[in-house]
């Protein structure tokens, strides 16, 4: 007799994602079932773009091909651009284009599509930069090569606006200076402004982290303007709350996240960016053939604090989640997420960053070692999965999670 081969489908291949990816092949094959389920990751693009790296200068090595992981596994890759999914039916329709994309049936769905930058009012999308995509991040690196190759000539063209003082803020605009110097070593004084609708900078971190911060902004010559709402942004110039006027050719939006609106499909309670509840083995509660990982999924972490919007937190989930997927799927029993330990590392440009500890952020090293850290530890081991799929899948296990 026959075996009816059931059918997991993974929507995003961000950090959630892939990770779900590998953990479900190595569930099955822990199983014993890999022959009865097809795993299909659908992402928009071939790449698995390492998102925290977009705001360094230089872009070499921040996506990695996907299929270098999925095509030995027996994971099937789909391109697409997903317009719409459904429920009640369990399949997912594509945006149309040039080539067209069948609608895709699944039994279990992981839910890993992310989030989105949050563009306020003031801004036009047309008229302003980001580091939210890799496609975005080198639309800015090719603006600033053209900005350097013409040698800055208006004021302009020499005053850089970074809109959002949060952590994806602080790291784009600590790193503006030496790229700058780097495209151009000879430059006529190039101003850097840091604006921000709170009354202070860093406002997640405890009184001497915020201090840390403000005193390396300082060496780096960057202004700041903080409790700055209702600004405009009109003709090359950006106006700020107090009247000040800003003229630039180059404004770069961190304001935050949202997540993907994808999540209106659901049913289901959700937080104020969109994310969806899930229960402790990351299921959405209406909707049992659902999981949810990384920035779409407002999971707690451990009993009186929720996950945030980074892969620290996506990867450990996307590993829960696969694991889970096929468990559900062949009557295995389901993990809980758990994830009580939690540490920021923040970079703040050449030789400096901020390593915090806890969910109260005390630090726990800065300057060139926290620097280290951040760059060989973090960017260049963690948040890429290893060249050996053996590895990889090793590293899939949720248990490493914990």
């Amino acid at each position: 007799m026959t075996k009816v081969m059931k059918h997991l489908l993974i929507a995003g291949g961000g950090f959630a994602g892939f990770w779900s990816a590998m953990s479900a092949a190595r569930q099955a094959r822990e199983l014993g079932v890999r022959g009865q389920l097809k795993i299909t990751l659908i992402n928009r693009d071939e790449y698995l773009g390492l998102r925290p790296r977009f705001y360094e200068a230089d872009l070499t090595g921040a996506r990695i091909p996907l299929r270098k992981w999925l095509v030995p596994l027996g994971i099937d890759l789909v391109v697409g651009e997903i317009a719409r999914i459904i429920p009640a039916s369990r399949h997912i329709q594509f945006v149309k284009g040039p080539t067209a994309v069948p609608d895709i049936a699944y039994d279990q769905l992981i839910l890993a599509t992310g989030s989105r930058q949050a563009y306020p009012d003031f801004v036009e999308r047309g008229r302003v930069f980001s580091v939210d995509t890799f496609a975005e991040a080198t639309t800015l690196d090719r603006h600033l090569r053209a900005l350097a190759a013409t040698g800055f000539p208006t004021p302009a063209s020499r005053t850089f606006v970074v809109v959002g003082g949060s952590f994806t803020g602080l790291e784009i605009v600590t790193a503006l200076p030496s790229k700058l110097e780097h495209l151009a070593r000879s430059t006529p004084r190039i101003t850097f402004h840091l604006i921000e609708q709170a009354p202070e900078i860093g406002l997640g971190y405890p009184p001497d982290a915020r201090l840390y911060i403000m005193e390396r902004l300082r060496h780096l010559g960057i202004t700041v303007h903080t409790t700055q709402k209702g600004l405009r942004h009109e003709q090359g110039c950006l106006i700020l709350a107090d009247k000040q006027q800003l003229p630039t050719e180059t404004v770069i939006v961190a304001t935050g996240f949202t997540a993907s609106s994808l999540a209106a499909a659901f049913d289901g309670p959700r937080d104020r960016l969109g994310r969806l509840t899930v229960d402790t083995f990351l299921r959405l509660p209406a909707h049992p053939e659902v999981l949810a990982a990384g920035d779409i999924s407002l999971a707690k972490t451990d009993p009186d604090h929720y996950a945030v919007m980074s892969c620290q937190h996506a990867m450990p989930q996307g590993r829960t989640a696969g694991h889970n997927a096929v468990s559900l799927l062949f009557n295995g029993s389901p993990l809980p997420y758990s994830q009580p330990r939690y540490r920021t590392c923040l970079d703040l440009g050449p030789g400096d960053a901020l390593v915090t500890a806890g969910w109260e952020r005390h630090i726990i090293t800065t300057g060139l070692e926290a620097k280290v850290i951040k760059t060989e530890e973090i960017l260049n081991q963690a948040i890429s999965p290893p060249m050996d799929i053996t590895d990889t899948l090793a590293m899939a296990s949720p248990v490493t999670a914990l």
